[in-house]
């Protein structure tokens, strides 16, 4: 019985983050695509996970440093060093540069109606 009940949480799981996963590729080469009628249609389906799961994506040069970071300084150092360099320069850079892209949209479409 229980059995049972983990291997449908397992499938159900699995399926949600199979079309999540989908969802979020195809708003992103929409993005890329036609930014304006991706963030609209986005607007008025207010599917929440999806943008939650595009707004997360502005953030993934500063995760992808900070981890990258902490397993080389571990690998190298044995400890962590609190210097910063041309790395997280060009990460925060990045970083703008996608939050800029996303926000000038979003007021775009905000401003629409």
């Amino acid at each position: 019985m229980i059995k049972k009940r983990v291997k449908n949480l397992f499938r159900l799981g699995s399926l949600i983050g199979i079309r999540q996963g989908y969802l979020l590729g195809r708003n992103w080469y929409e993005l890329m695509r036609e930014p304006f009628l991706t963030l609209s249609s986005l607007k008025e389906s207010r599917d929440k996970s999806q943008i939650f799961l595009i707004s997360l994506t502005a953030l993934a040069p500063l995760f992808l440093y900070i981890i990258s970071r902490i397993i080389n300084d571990l690998i190298r150092h044995g400890s962590l060093i609190m210097i910063t360099g041309r790395g997280f320069q060009i990460a925060i850079l990045m970083q703008g540069l996608i939050l800029l892209y996303l926000g000038y949209w979003t007021i775009k479409v905000m401003n629409d109606k």
